[in-house]
């Protein structure tokens, strides 16, 4: 029973797939719950009037045409009053077998009553043949939107009534007959046709509802792949950036915005270096998931690239929840990552900003992050810093410096300075160093530490540098012979190819000669690139130029470098001359400097001295050359020269 069961829902519900049986259900259902009254109200006017055609207005209670009616008024009430719209497919299958078992029934009593009135009145065979096939045809046509199911009146009531007609008929009935046959016949034909549409239609709605999901889909992971950060699953830089366009919050000068931390892992590299990259993904993953677990129920946490995060609170902390998260955060890089036996060991440090009236844009936001977590690095790493007024109103400064530098307003408004270096012995000066100097209305003095440094941040210093080269040359064109000109070079414009090359044709543009020309360089210049460098003081001496090592005393490798490379002169660092006059151990190391300095074949020169003691005391340890306040103060070509040469007969005493 339960094969034939499934056999006969294979036959109703032809499909290829379960998904696709549902919405064949769900198609007819809809449509047969307006047509099945319709339905049910053509076969009941067919049988009322075969019953008129054969029996008149005699009608008995309990007879084929009260059965049949009762039956089909029922139905149609049923279907009328009780059948609602459903999504519960199963209700519908079993409703739509149901109607099929009635509609065979009442075709099924429709077809056995015809042919018991064409035995029983054979003069009404026509009108009985023309009631039956109008049925089956109106009963057909209600179902036509249940293909298989339509087949049922036309198969059971139609075809039997007119071939019994061909068969018992004169040859014109079998005429009649055999043309009523045909019309079944191309009705049943229409009704494959249809049904095969139909299976075709759904077909297409489920393809196209595939291909709708599909696309649905990819533009879902599409989007999660947007905001996601592919490595550690988090949130990625895009979209922390659209969440703080959407909910940043200003807050006023006492706090209550939102805050934003942005930390990157300390020592990351060297893991990733010692331990390859598979070793550096898990860091970042493990980092990615500790965050996460501790901030990711009230906050945004996001991987910005590289090994740097970020965590983004839309509403904000209390100063204590501020400074609680900032160093977990910390905290929670300094515990070490599992991977592959070993325990890894990295640190983070922390900048931390809330949104204020400061906070003009999102940008500024982040910018005000990253500068919290570059001052935090410069400080101390493994800890965190809150960015503060102190700092916007020092970044500001520098922003303005960045503009006037880059607008070329620096170099319209800067001045080159003087500072003489003696020869200690002789008691002249023999160089003199040039100092820029430049004065801004609206920032006030700045010093060289600061525009030099922006100026190689922003690739310009080379620029910078060769004009205040070119200044200072211009002024020395009139000092006397035994003047030499001393000039720093940047460590950034040190390290270009072909830097001498450049220096030699702006010397050789001007009167001054290549060998009154000293060029000062610092061990940071060397630093970079020790092979580099040694080229380019090689081809500095073979034009002519003198050369000094800066600041000797205050690196690390200063003395690697006498070995390596040769100078003229090596200036100690001033530091080294702060407690010369008590502390016998500082004039030890400075005579013993002294000392390295003549053994590798250069002048040294004692620089900051500030009293009349510490020029004694240089002279004393052999210093060949000493600068400092002592001795002459920075000035204008001008006032250095008379003040120099006003008094031809004096010497540093």
């Amino acid at each position: 029973m339960a094969r034939m069961m499934q056999w006969v829902l294979r036959f109703l519900f032809p499909a290829d797939s379960p998904r696709e049986q549902r919405e064949q259900i769900t198609g007819i259902f809809e449509s047969l719950r307006r047509q099945i009254p319709l339905l049910y109200g053509v076969a009941l006017v067919n049988l009322l009037g075969l019953h008129v055609a054969t029996h008149g207005g005699e009608l008995r209670w309990f007879s084929p045409l009260t059965i049949l009616s009762a039956i089909l008024l029922w139905r149609m009430i049923y279907w009328i009053a009780f059948q609602k719209p459903s999504e519960d497919s199963a209700r519908i299958k079993r409703e739509l077998v149901t109607m099929v078992l009635f509609t065979t029934i009442l075709c099924l009593g429709f077809s056995i009553w015809a042919q018991s009135l064409i035995t029983a009145y054979p003069s009404e065979t026509m009108t009985i043949l023309l009631y039956s096939v109008l049925a089956a045809l109106g009963v057909a046509y209600g179902l036509s939107s249940f293909p298989r199911a339509a087949l049922l009146p036309l198969l059971i009531l139609g075809l039997p009534v007119a071939i019994r007609l061909f068969w018992m008929g004169k040859p014109s009935d079998r005429g009649i007959a055999l043309s009523l046959i045909f019309v079944l016949a191309l009705f049943i034909w229409q009704l494959h046709v249809h049904n095969r549409a139909l299976l075709g239609l759904v077909r297409g709605q489920l393809a196209i509802a595939r291909e709708r999901n599909r696309a649905v889909e990819a533009e879902l992971q599409a989007t999660k792949r947007a905001d996601e950060d592919v490595l550690s699953g988090i949130a990625n830089r895009g979209k922390l950036v659209r969440e703080i366009e959407k909910g940043m919050v200003r807050g006023p000068l006492t706090g209550g915005g939102s805050v934003l931390a942005i930390c990157d892992l300390d020592g990351f590299k060297s893991a990733n270096d010692a331990f390859g990259h598979a070793a550096g993904d898990e860091i970042l993953r493990e980092y990615a998931r500790r965050l996460k677990d501790a901030f990711g129920a009230e906050a945004l946490v996001a991987r910005l690239g590289g090994d740097e995060f970020s965590v983004f609170w839309k509403d904000g902390l209390s100063r204590p929840g501020l400074e609680a998260a900032s160093t977990h955060i910390c905290e929670l890089a300094s515990q070490p990552v599992l991977w592959d036996g070993k325990e890894l060991f990295v640190g983070a440090s922390c900048g931390v900003t809330e949104a204020g009236p400061y906070t003009w844009s999102d940008e500024e936001f982040f910018r005000q992050a990253d500068s919290a977590l570059y001052k935090a690095k410069a400080s101390s790493r493994g800890h965190w810093h809150l960015y503060d007024l102190p700092q916007f109103e020092a970044d500001q400064r520098r922003a303005k410096i960045e503009k006037s530098i880059l607008s070329g307003e620096a170099l319209r408004e800067m001045e080159v300075h003087f500072q003489p270096i003696f020869d200690l012995k002789e008691g002249v000066p023999v160089f003199a160093e040039a100092l820029a100097r430049w004065y801004n209305a609206e920032l006030g003095a700045v010093s060289p530490d600061e525009f030099i440094r922006i100026s190689e941040k922003l690739g310009v210093i080379d620029r910078l540098n060769e004009r205040l080269l070119e200044m200072a040359l211009a002024s020395a064109e009139t000092w006397p012979a035994n003047l030499s000109l001393s000039f720093n070079l940047s460590a950034m414009q040190l390290s270009r190819s072909g830097a001498s090359d450049k220096l030699q044709k702006i010397v050789s543009a001007s009167s001054f000669h290549a060998h009154r020309v000293q060029f000062e360089i610092t061990e940071t210049a060397i630093l970079a690139d020790l092979g580099h460098a040694e080229q380019e003081l090689a081809k500095l001496s073979q034009y002519g130029f003198t050369s000094a090592l800066d600041d000797f005393g205050s690196g690390y490798a200063s003395v690697a470098y006498l070995r390596e490379l040769s100078f003229d002169t090596i200036k100690l660092d001033g530091s080294l001359m702060d407690n010369i006059i008590h502390s016998e151990r500082s004039r030890q190391i400075l005579s013993g400097l002294v000392d390295l300095c003549h053994s590798a074949g250069a002048r040294c020169v004692a620089e900051h001295i500030e009293t009349h003691e510490q020029l004694k005391m240089a002279r004393a340890v052999g210093c060949d050359y000493g600068q400092g306040f002592c001795l002459g103060k920075p000035a204008t070509s001008e006032r250095m020269l008379k003040a120099l040469y006003s008094n031809l007969g004096s010497s540093p005493s």
